[in-house]
């Protein structure tokens, strides 16, 4: 095998490492396990179904999103990442890859999910995002209130885990 071929695999795993360090960072509701795989300067786009996209940009906005996005009293929130596809081309990579998630927001038990189209770069060792499109294209409300009844019978919710790193 070429040195070619052995640097295009070791880069493909760096960039999936980059999604699930991101991943747990935001299950975890840790903004700095999450920031760490952005770039300076980065940009987020974040898109609901029907709605226009949200554009975030700079480190700063950045920040500021997933700060106060991921202090919250959110319960769970579980991501599953899957599909990767990866172009490289020498240090730019673009990506797409499908998400889905179930999470505890606003007392409702909501399933979700969509794609994530990104663009990274090579950044010393690693890899990190340039731009993040996060695009949902599905919410399904699983129950509308969870009461006491609801995590009797029906549902386990666990406090979502604390600085979880590798």
């Amino acid at each position: 095998m070429d040195q070619s071929t052995i640097r295009e695999y070791i880069d493909r795993e760096q960039i999936r490492e980059a999604f699930n360090r991101y991943a747990f960072g935001v299950d975890s509701s840790d903004p700095e396990a999450v920031l760490a795989v952005f770039d300076d300067p980065c940009t987020l786009i974040t898109q609901q179904p029907g709605k226009a996209a949200r554009r975030y940009e700079g480190r700063a906005a950045v920040e500021r999103f997933f700060n106060k996005g991921l202090n919250n009293d959110m319960k769970l929130l579980r991501h599953r990442i899957t599909d990767h596809l990866i172009r490289i081309e020498g240090d730019r990579a673009d990506t797409r890859l499908y998400w889905d998630e179930i999470r505890e927001q606003n007392g409702q038990l909501i399933l979700g999910g969509g794609i994530y189209f990104d663009r990274l770069r090579r950044v010393g060792d690693g890899w990190k995002f340039t731009q993040r499109h996060a695009m949902s294209t599905y919410w399904i409300t699983l129950i509308d209130q969870i009461n006491e009844q609801a995590l009797a019978t029906r549902i386990l919710l666990a406090p979502r885990p604390k600085n979880v790193r590798v």
